[in-house]
C-alpha cells in the first residue's frame, strides 16, 4: 500500500490500483507518441516533432495535476510518470544526436545518470524495500529538460536548420538544458542519499536477533 501527499494541508490518501484513469492514459498516449517523435527528428519534420514534444511535456504537467485534482493517483501511474520520462531522454536524446541536435555528451550526462538511479532502484527492490518516489526537485528538473529540448528545436527551426541554428535561442536552449542536468543530478544525488537509508533499515531488518541467556 502506497500513499500519496494531497497537498496543501498535507493529507494522505491510498495509491488505488486503477488502471484506466485519465492520467494513466495520458502516460500510455505520451509513450505511444515517442516513435513518431523519433522519426520525426531524425526525417527533418522537426516543427511536427516540436508540437509533438510540447504536448509531452504540458501532459507530463497535466496529468499529475488531474490525479491529485480528482483523487485519480494510482500504483501504476507512479510507475508510468517516470518511465514515461526516462524513455523520452532515451528516445529523443538518441534522436537528437543523429540529427546533430545535440552532441553525444549531453546525451550521455542524463543517460548515464538514469542508469545509476535505476540500478540503486532495482538494488533497493531486491533487498525487499521500496524505491523512493519523484521529488519534487527531481519532478522540476525533468520538466526543466522536456522544455530545453524543444528550445533546441526552435533554434533550429527559426534558424537554418540543425547546424546553424539561430544563436540567440540556441544559447537560451543551452542554459536551460545545463542548469536543468546539474539539477537532475543534485536529484540523483538526494535519491542515492534515501536508497542508502533504506538499504540499510533492510539489512538490519534481515540481522538475526541476538541469543537470549
Amino acid at each position: 500500500m502506497r500513499f500519496y501527499d494531497l497537498g496543501g494541508g498535507g493529507e494522505q490518501r491510498v495509491a488505488s490500483r486503477r488502471v484506466l484513469t485519465v492520467p494513466n492514459l495520458l502516460s500510455f498516449a505520451r509513450l505511444a507518441i515517442l516513435p513518431v517523435v523519433y522519426l520525426d527528428l531524425v526525417q527533418g519534420r522537426l516543427v511536427r516533432a516540436f508540437v509533438l514534444l510540447v504536448v509531452f511535456a504540458s501532459t507530463d504537467w497535466f496529468d499529475g495535476y488531474v490525479a491529485r485534482r480528482f483523487d485519480q493517483v494510482t500504483e501504476l501511474g507512479k510507475l508510468l510518470d517516470p518511465i514515461s520520462d526516462r524513455v523520452l531522454f532515451v528516445v529523443v536524446g538518441v534522436a537528437f544526436v543523429v540529427s546533430g541536435l545535440l552532441p553525444l555528451w549531453a546525451v550521455l550526462v542524463l543517460l548515464v545518470r538514469d542508469v545509476l538511479v535505476g540500478i540503486a532502484g532495482v538494488a533497493l527492490v531486491l533487498r525487499g524495500a521500496k524505491p523512493p518516489d519523484v521529488t519534487r526537485l527531481g519532478k522540476t528538473a525533468t520538466f526543466g529538460l522536456m522544455w530545453a529540448l524543444p528550445t533546441f528545436l526552435v533554434a533550429a527551426i527559426v534558424g537554418d536548420g540543425t547546424q546553424d541554428p539561430q544563436p540567440v535561442l540556441y544559447a537560451i536552449a543551452w542554459v536551460l538544458f545545463l542548469v536543468n542536468a546539474a539539477l537532475y543530478w543534485l536529484a540523483a544525488a538526494d535519491y542515492a542519499r534515501t536508497v542508502r537509508r533504506r538499504a540499510q533499515v533492510a539489512a538490519e531488518g534481515d540481522r538475526p536477533a541476538p541469543d537470549g541467556d
